[in-house]
């Protein structure tokens, strides 16, 4: 690819806006694609085609968006409020504060008989379990009781004399408990949400090149991996502009507009 192509096309990483909220990182990245559909006609008394004309125009942008925050990830779940107000994402499924149970897991040394604290210094009762450091006992685990003692109010956890746990032991503690978190729900809403998308692309010579779609709906799967990666390659999302009339013929899908 030539420099001069380089540079008006977008084949680095960008920014990536939607209803001009930002998703993720200035390191996502984007494929648009945009396509016709033709009909010809032919001569009634030669039955070649003489005429072709276009009957239908689709464009869809494939993004890649690299650090989405859960803040946005309702942005990425597409969660509108209702039909008549097709422009706002719906604050009913997203918590911006509220309180969670989480699993937790820590290592924590057990010496003697002494009481160690948990970290969330309280845990929901029945569900602490204590594992050697390897999970070697697992499922079970060392026995309640038997091996260790637990007080949920207090978060703690003792050795017992007597038991499996050897003096001085590091084990692994999980249990249950309630943390602040920031929450967000998904499904069940109807309404479908639409609005302008906005891509940015920075070129080598520092002026910048930009996508933008009057009316973009996402379409397809939210597909969000968790695995262990040297970088995680970023959350794939298609998104279908529909035309905005208010425009004049020929310029009612999109535009592209370069920094001059």
């Amino acid at each position: 690819m030539s420099t001069n192509v380089a540079k008006t096309i977008p084949i680095g990483p960008c920014e990536i806006y939607w209803n001009d909220v930002r998703l993720g990182s200035p390191k996502s990245a984007a494929t648009i694609r945009y396509n016709k559909e033709t009909v010809q006609a032919g001569l009634e008394d030669s039955g070649m085609n003489e005429i072709s004309h276009k009957t239908k125009e689709t464009c869809e942008v494939d993004v890649v968006i690299a650090d989405l925050k859960l803040s946005q990830m309702r942005y990425a779940l597409d969660q509108v409020a209702d039909f008549a107000n097709q422009s706002t994402i719906s604050t009913a499924a997203y918590d911006a504060s509220t309180s969670t149970v989480f699993r937790f897991k820590e290592n924590h040394k057990l010496s003697g008989t002494d009481a160690i604290t948990v970290d969330q210094a309280s845990f929901d009762t029945s569900t602490i379990m204590v594992f050697k450091s390897d999970y070697s006992n697992t499922p079970d685990g060392y026995t309640k009781g038997t091996d260790y003692t637990a007080t949920a109010a207090a978060g703690t956890v003792a050795r017992l004399a007597g038991g499996s746990i050897t003096d001085g032991e590091t084990v692994i503690i999980e249990y249950n408990e309630a943390a602040t978190a920031t929450r967000l729900g998904a499904g069940g809403l109807m309404a479908d949400f639409e609005a302008a998308l906005r891509i940015v692309h920075t070129l080598n010579d520092g002026k910048k090149l930009q996508f933008y779609g009057y009316r973009a709906k996402k379409i397809g799967a939210s597909e969000v991996a968790i695995q262990m990666a040297a970088e995680f390659g970023g959350i794939p999302a298609t998104f279908h502009l529909l035309a905005d009339l208010s425009k004049t013929p020929g310029k009612q899908l999109f535009y592209w507009a370069q920094e001059t």
